[in-house]
């Protein structure tokens, strides 16, 4: 498997400098605190055989190099911020941008909103942590027992032998432990990241869910994610503490063979104290390095399963894009024996041929025509499923078709740049879609060159004026999380005011009255006609009431055109749209 970690630092190689030279400054560490406790050996032989001062320049030196160390320490870790600082800014926005551009048919079927979450905020925390503090860390540990190893050697062969004789075995028996804890970490943050999904449909949905007494059943499910996450986070555990058992084993076995060893030498004229004590101080790195060998490994293979994640999200395609910027002709869309089916693509391509679904239970649209002229106002009807509002998300550029032709203002949907297509574009969805923020804010999100003026116009139109001026505020009122303080209605009129602002030369409304009372909708459908004056509109319906005044009607039945003409000739043809007005609903 790709070393994700790697790949992950490599990718962000503008900033490799830096954390080279903190290694670099972690290596300097190393060689600090080997010159130290040699000289501390030095002094300790020297006072022994009463050379003063000779033992004093030792130990003047030896405060020097500790003295040096600390000031290593101190600008290793205020530059160590800065470098993690600015990276993780950088791989913060860069994952939020990508997965903004991201393929619509994969954010679809791969993530949810909470394990995005995760993603983004935990699983990017703890590579900042990593790389900030347990990167250098473990390389200050690391160089500090190579270089104790290296003067170990020098000081006597004979002691590093009977030292290092359990260390590789120890070593190896930690890394082989330790292998599993990647896969774990990665299942268990997989599961925490569904239970944040299960989590945060509970906040979206808390009315319905209490509605239908449905707490006890997303309770069960956020229950057996969180069991999952916690069976890997305990296998894990497990495999920390037979990890802690070994380095603890070794780490008294190599402390015996020191001091059996060294007292012999000494003992017998091999060695001098000092050099004794020098070697038990270097040693003594390289012991809490392997001490430390479970936690590191375990970090470093957490990193990994984070990087791994993180990838996951980074990886996802990028929507087709072609390069068209300005249409050809004033005909907003124009379809011609369209095929679409929902599957593993969306608007990704591959050679500039769009790759769409297979076919799974059948195509959501096929053999579909339809045009819809400048200026007009054309509704789609049919039941649940027939294909209508696949339909708005190939005509918003979401998905590419399968095959047919589908011209939005006479380019290729495929030719289009997706901005620049959007451009033209505003819709209103029966789901009101508003962010945390103010009524200002909201409005002009559809025009960011909106005015103030702008604003206050559009929300005179939809009739919100007098609702927007009773706040302090004004304008400047926040509505909350989603508007959460507003009603249905007011959610819907402060979208089509937002629509509005955008003054787009083609309006999409996608069932944008059928959540709402009938009392609410009348009110509404007074701002949609206001919206729809002079504009090509795309109305999709189910309350046929909606649609008595579209210039032209399509009726759609299983992903095709079952009949299509103006509303007049369709109640006098008595077909499909006049059974569907006969309804209750109609």
């Amino acid at each position: 498997m790709e070393n994700t970690l790697l790949r992950f630092y490599m990718d962000n190689r503008k900033h490799l400098p830096g954390i080279v030279f903190i290694v670099g400054i972690s290596l300097l560490s190393g060689i600090l605190k080997m010159l130290s406790a040699t000289y501390w050996g030095r002094a300790v032989d020297y006072g022994i055989a009463g050379m003063v001062e000779e033992m004093l320049a030792a130990a003047v030196l030896m405060a020097v190099f500790i003295l040096a160390d600390c000031v290593r320490t101190a600008l290793h870790y205020h530059i160590i911020g800065r470098v993690t600082e600015d990276m993780f800014l950088e791989v913060r926005t860069k994952a939020f941008e990508k997965i903004m551009r991201g393929d619509v048919a994969v954010l679809e079927n791969r993530f949810r909103t909470g394990d995005i979450a995760v993603r983004l905020n935990d699983d990017s925390d703890f590579l900042s942590i990593f790389s900030a503090s347990h990167l250098s860390d473990f390389s200050r540990r690391i160089f500090s027992a190579l270089f104790g190893l290296v003067a170990c050697i020098f000081l006597s062969w004979q002691m590093s032998v009977a030292y290092l004789v359990i260390l590789p075995l120890s070593l190896w028996m930690v890394s082989a432990i330790s292998r599993p804890v990647q896969a774990q970490s990665k299942s268990s943050m997989d599961d925490t990241g569904a239970a944040m999904g299960i989590a945060s449909d509970m906040i979206a949905g808390a009315l319905t869910v209490k509605a239908f007494a449905g707490e006890e059943v997303l309770g069960q499910r956020f229950d057996r994610a969180i069991d999952r996450a916690y069976g890997q986070k305990v296998n894990s555990e497990k495999l920390a503490m037979k990890m802690t058992g070994v380095k603890y084993v070794a780490t008294v076995m190599q402390t015996m063979c020191l001091f059996l060893v060294g007292s012999c030498l000494v003992s017998g004229g091999k060695l001098s104290a000092g050099a004794f004590i020098s070697f038990v101080t270097l040693s003594s790195y390289i012991t809490v390095a392997l001490e430390h060998s479970d936690y590191m490994l375990l970090c470093a293979r957490k990193a990994m399963a984070c990087a791994l994640r993180y990838y996951e999200a980074v990886d996802i395609p990028d929507e087709w894009q072609g390069v068209a910027r300005k249409g050809q002709n004033e005909v907003p869309c124009e379809a011609g024996n369209l095929y679409f089916s929902y599957g593993t693509g969306g608007a990704a391509a591959e050679g500039g041929n769009a790759v769409h679904g297979g076919s799974g239970a059948g195509p959501a649209l096929a053999d579909l025509s339809l045009r819809i002229p400048r200026g007009r106002k054309v509704a789609i009807v049919g039941a649940s499923g027939c294909g209508k509002s696949t339909l708005i998300k190939l005509i918003c550029r979401f998905y590419l078709p399968g095959k047919g032709n589908l011209a939005l203002f006479g380019v290729e949907a495929a030719d289009w740049e997706a901005g620049a297509l959007r451009e033209h574009m505003a819709i209103v969805t029966q789901d009101a879609v508003l962010f945390d923020g103010s009524i200002y804010e909201n409005v002009a999100y559809g025009n960011p060159a909106a005015t103030r003026q702008d604003c206050e116009d559009a929300l005179k139109e939809v009739a919100l004026w007098d609702f927007v001026s009773s706040f302090p505020e004004g304008m400047d009122h926040a509505i909350g999380e989603g508007g959460n303080s507003l009603s249905g209605g007011q959610k819907q009129r402060l979208c089509i005011a937002r629509a509005m602002v955008k003054k787009a030369d083609l309006v999409l409304l996608d069932e944008a009255t059928s959540a709402l009372d009938f009392q609410t909708e009348r009110e509404v459908q007074d701002a949609l006609d206001k919206l729809l004056a002079g504009r090509t509109a795309v109305i999709i319906a189910h309350r046929l009431s909606t649609v008595q005044n579209a210039d032209y009607i399509y009726c759609m039945d299983r992903g095709r055109v079952a009949e299509e003409g103006t509303p007049k000739e369709l109640l006098e043809k008595k077909g499909v749209y006049y059974e569907m007005c006969r309804l209750p609903n109609g």
